[in-house]
């Protein structure tokens, strides 16, 4: 009872650490989250109302001085038409800038709806900017007039260069101008009159987080050093768990999601000569391509797994595992990490082997026998269609074998066998697989050749085997050639049984015909 009080407490620490964490780290980014959201306004506010304005502010006082140089530019008494008539119009071009620029700026400040509510001395500064960009529109209306005025009575013919007195027109553009300057500053003004009220709103997010995480540090440690002391009793369990790992004749081996090793069992010496080592991949130890950790790791997403892998003894050797795969679930939707549990089957997957060998193989030649040959063949012809090759199935039988039984033994023509299947092997290998189906008869599976060209070399290669001596019975010479028959699938048929019958009829064929001959099935042969 006891013990399930203490779980109960601890449970009950580990969900108010977790309650208390996510309180804390919410407010913490609510706080920053504002603090955030104060300087995108800022920025906000600091480009529209105060760099964007200044600028447009900047460039029309610039605009209106242009147009004062190409005005007075145009009294002159030396000027020709082509430059009155371009000085008019940089005149009227820059008026026009200036128009634009001011419109935008009055504009902007306009659209500022209290971006602050404590800031009463902004508004006040935007009313009185507001004021001066007002008073700026009647003195500009004044100089344009008056420079349009003066474009006329320069452009008659008989003016009188005495007659421009500058006094007047100079001091209506230096009103215009000192409104702008007068605009310009209180923009700036305004400017730290932001600035200022962002700094306190920063200062005292700042002081509200700190309190907030000095608050969480404390929590931290108090909790802390109370999972400092479940993790001792944590540490307790697993010393325990390892005692009975250690003492089980199981293999164990713990992996993180990776597939690094995370703990090995010392089972795994008495049968591979050395512990699996912790940290290492375990993919170091399977044997390839028998299996994968990648692969191995992909197949028990969803639950348990009974694999067949090898493992690395420490001499080298392979040692077949019947190996159960767990996945231990973590906090997420993957495992956390993975359990192998194994025990070894070396021995019967040796019999296992025997077995298979027995089944699919010829005892005398070592080569797949006839079993081997239909499982080969229907893999072939069952393959999708977009994956489908061409095959040729070539029958092929020994001519004047029986003779070689008759006058040197059934020894001897074992012996022939044997050597005749291994360099017929070697011959077709890459390009398909040879089977001893019976007796003197063998079969070779073709299916990798682009045109007939390379098929009928291939054959050629095969005739030429056979046509030769052959030195048998400890020096004893035998020559002997072979009858080929030919047949190619889907052509002349769609089943082994039918394309079987073809590749005789066409072997028989090449016998009659005195041998030492290939064949491809037509269906006149059999007339």
């Amino acid at each position: 009872m006891s013990g399930f009080t203490e779980l109960t407490v601890t449970r009950r620490l580990v969900i108010l650490f977790s309650a208390l964490s996510v309180l804390l780290v919410g407010i913490s980014i609510a706080s920053l989250l504002y603090l955030n959201c104060t300087i995108n306004r800022l920025s906000s506010s600091l480009y529209g109302d105060v760099y964007e304005n200044s600028e447009l502010v900047l460039n029309a006082d610039r605009d209106l001085y242009e147009t004062a140089v190409a005005l007075h530019t145009l009294m002159a008494r030396n000027t020709t038409i082509t430059d009155r008539e371009e000085l008019v119009r940089t005149f009227k071009d820059n008026i026009v800038q200036v128009e634009q620029r001011l419109g935008w700026a009055k504009a902007n400040i306009n659209a500022i709806k209290k971006p602050y509510s404590d800031m009463k001395q902004g508004e006040l500064l935007l009313t009185e900017l507001k004021t001066e960009l007002d008073g700026f529109d009647n003195s500009f209306a004044d100089w344009k007039r008056s420079g349009d005025q003066l474009i006329t009575e320069r452009m008659q013919s008989g003016w009188n260069p005495d007659s421009f007195t500058p006094v007047l027109l100079n001091l209506t553009l230096n009103q215009a101008r000192n409104h702008l300057d007068q605009s310009e500053t209180l923009i700036e003004r305004y400017a730290d009159q932001v600035t200022n009220a962002f700094r306190n709103k920063k200062s005292t997010l700042f002081t509200l987080y700190s309190l907030l995480f000095c608050l969480l540090i404390l929590v931290i440690i108090y909790l802390g050093r109370r999972i400092i002391t479940l993790q001792k009793e944590m540490l307790e369990e697993q010393s325990l768990y390892q005692l009975i790992g250690e003492t089980m004749s199981d293999f164990i081996i713990l992996t993180d999601p990776n597939g690094l090793i995370l703990y090995a069992s010392p089972s795994h010496s008495s049968v591979l000569g050395h512990i699996p080592k912790k940290g290492e991949p375990l993919s170091n130890y399977i044997r390839e391509p028998e299996i994968s950790w990648a692969k191995l790791k992909s197949v028990v997403q969803s639950g348990q797994r009974l694999s067949e892998l090898r493992m690395r003894g420490a001499e080298g050797q392979w040692v077949w595992l019947e190996t159960k795969v767990t996945p231990v679930k973590g906090s997420g939707s993957f495992p956390a990490q993975f359990m192998l549990v194994s025990r070894e089957i070396t021995q019967r997957k040796q019999y296992e082997e025997r077995l298979h060998k027995l089944a699919f193989y010829d005892h005398l030649t070592a080569i797949p026998n006839r079993a081997h040959f239909k499982m080969y063949m229907e893999n072939l012809i069952s393959q999708p269609e977009e994956r489908r090759q061409d095959i040729a199935l070539a029958l092929l039988d020994c001519d004047r074998f029986k003779q070689l039984n008759d006058t040197l033994g059934h020894l001897a023509g074992d012996e022939f066998l044997q050597l005749l299947s291994r360099e017929l092997q070697q011959t077709v290998k890459g390009a398909g697989q040879a089977f001893r189906i019976g007796g003197d008869e063998f079969a070779v599976i073709i299916h990798r050749f682009s045109n007939p060209d390379m098929l009928e070399e291939i054959l050629q290669r095969v005739l030429q085997l056979f046509n030769k001596s052959w030195s048998i019975n400890k020096g004893s010479s035998f020559h002997t050639s072979a009858s080929i028959g030919v047949a190619l699938y889907p052509q002349h048929g769609s089943s082994i049984n039918e394309l079987l019958r073809a590749a005789d009829v066409a072997m028989y064929h090449s016998k009659n015909q005195g041998g030492n001959k290939s064949t491809l099935y037509d269906k006149r042969l059999e007339q």
